[in-house]
């Protein structure tokens, strides 16, 4: 072990000693001025941004420790109308925090992760030579004051006019889809799958997978699994391998996706959602059975989305 990780140990060691463990001191504060947050978070940059922009609304995090030993710096996270803005304390005295600007209007995807008390939020953005990335670890006691910035985030990349009603509207034969799915994916429908005035056009469920495990045990392959597709996003609502409790969604504005494909997977198949944004791109994949990648595939390319073929199917398509 080098002398940087000793260091480094021993800096976490006493930093995580330092985390509030209980009381208000843990959860996350809302702020209503930059000038609020602490010492570790402030910079020059953050200063300039914060200048020329209206910041709505400031959610500060104390320092965290999650999944039991993790530790997790102090951060902030400032939201404009359009953007966002994440500042996150250095381990080491003195130093500037990192800061990650993200444009709305830049958006490729964003996921969110609320798994029992640990939350993470991921969005990846259009850069300035490659796709930027933001990832927010925090306590799902703060989800409720996160959900409606991120929520607004999301309106800046729709495509098609936002319906004036927060009605929930579902075309032609889906409501009668929605309303057999599992109890907590109905739900989850409502909850998170749809913004105001998103129309739900199609639905896939597939229901989790497992794999057989020496003779008499199965291993989890895939989770149950909710895909979406509406107006402006394909949303992807699924559970944690082998976790119950909890939710991973995933906001994908279809104005972004170039295509999709699949692939063979072992006795699975991988759908990839490809991503571009002028020259920069991305991929989302997701482990599925061919019969949920089919029927999927089919009602993408009915909605007027592209699909490529992969080059598995090109070599079977060219030996028949």
């Amino acid at each position: 072990m080098t002398t940087f990780d000793v260091n480094l140990e021993e800096r976490l060691s006493q930093l995580k000693k330092e985390v509030p463990d209980r009381g208000l001191e843990k959860h996350p504060l809302i702020l209503r001025d930059p000038s609020d947050l602490p010492a570790e978070l402030q910079s020059s940059e953050l200063a300039s941004f914060t200048e020329v922009n209206d910041i709505e609304i400031i959610i500060f995090f104390p320092p965290q420790i999650h999944r039991g030993w993790h530790y997790v710096p102090k951060q902030a996270l400032l939201f404009t109308p359009t953007d966002v803005i994440h500042t996150q304390a250095s381990i080491w005295p003195d130093e500037v925090p990192q800061i990650t600007l993200l444009q709305g209007q830049d958006l490729m995807y964003m996921r969110v992760s609320l798994l029992l008390l640990y939350g993470l939020l991921e969005i990846v953005a259009e850069g300035q030579t490659t796709p930027t990335r933001l990832s927010v670890e925090f306590n799902t006691v703060a989800w409720h004051p996160i959900s409606f910035p991120l929520r607004k985030l999301l309106r800046t990349v729709q495509a098609a006019p936002e319906r004036a009603t927060d009605e929930i509207r579902f075309s032609d034969g889906v409501f009668e889809a929605v309303e057999k799915l599992p109890l907590k994916f109905f739900n989850g429908v409502k909850i998170y799958g749809l913004l105001p005035g998103e129309e739900l056009q199609e639905l896939v469920f597939q229901p989790g997978t497992w794999r057989r495990w020496l003779l008499f045990f199965r291993r989890p392959v895939t989770p149950n699994t909710l895909l979406l597709l509406t107006s402006n996003f394909v949303v992807v609502i699924a559970e944690e391998l082998g976790v119950k409790q909890g939710w991973i969604v995933s906001y994908i504005p279809r104005s972004n996706i170039s295509a999709m494909r699949s692939q063979p997977s072992g006795l699975w198949n991988e759908l990839i959602i490809q991503l571009r944004r002028k020259d920069q791109t991305e991929e989302v994949s997701l482990l599925l059975k061919d019969e949920a990648v089919q029927d999927y595939r089919e009602k993408w390319i009915a909605n007027g989305g592209r699909w490529n073929i992969s080059e598995e199917g090109l070599r079977a398509a060219s030996s028949t």
